[in-house]
């Protein structure tokens, strides 16, 4: 069972203007759920050492729009560890496991969707031009693969606060 708190979007004591772009930063990494180990110590916001889902953001309105998510590997998972982005509607909508590389540090470099890292070209997931929220919601992170004994990632997400727009069922936004 994952440990520590979700980063809540919007964030507490925030005055939205309309136009404004708000960053929000979560780190998501090894922590055992007896807390003797890692987690909060380590400077976590949530842990956990299983194979799980795991609440990194609470959408706690129904006027955000996540413009993009992005993640930096900060020190490299346990082989085998598979992590994925993505939300209550789509457990990889922001980034597929085989864009995240969980077992190698990203070296400082914050990769989005749709973008590229190393080289490398990265899909993006299909959030990847981002989405509105109509309701509230996580932004989630999947551990697969094997038990996490190592390793954090930083994700940071971009969003605004967008009334009078309603969710399309594609993940975009349309105005009503």
């Amino acid at each position: 069972m994952a440990g520590g708190t979700p980063i809540p979007i919007p964030q507490l004591g925030e005055a939205f203007q309309g136009a404004g772009l708000y960053v929000a930063r979560a780190r998501f990494g090894y922590g055992d759920t007896a807390n003797s180990l890692g987690g909060a110590s380590d400077g976590l916001d949530v842990w956990s050492d299983t194979q799980e889902t795991a609440a990194l953001f609470n959408i706690n309105s129904s006027n955000v729009f996540v413009h993009h998510v992005s993640f930096d590997v900060e020190t490299a998972f346990t082989a085998s560890v598979t992590l994925t982005l993505g939300d209550g509607q789509d457990a990889d909508g922001y980034a597929p496991a085989s864009d995240i590389g969980a077992t190698v540090i990203s070296t400082g470099v914050a990769w989005s969707p749709g973008g590229v890292i190393s080289g490398s070209d990265k899909t993006g997931g299909t959030y990847d031009r981002g989405r509105r929220y109509g309701s509230t919601d996580t932004i989630d992170i999947v551990a697969g693969g094997a038990d996490i004994a190592a390793g954090k990632i930083n994700v940071y997400v971009v969003y605004s606060y967008a009334p009078g727009f309603a969710q399309a069922s594609t993940g975009g936004s349309s105005n009503t």
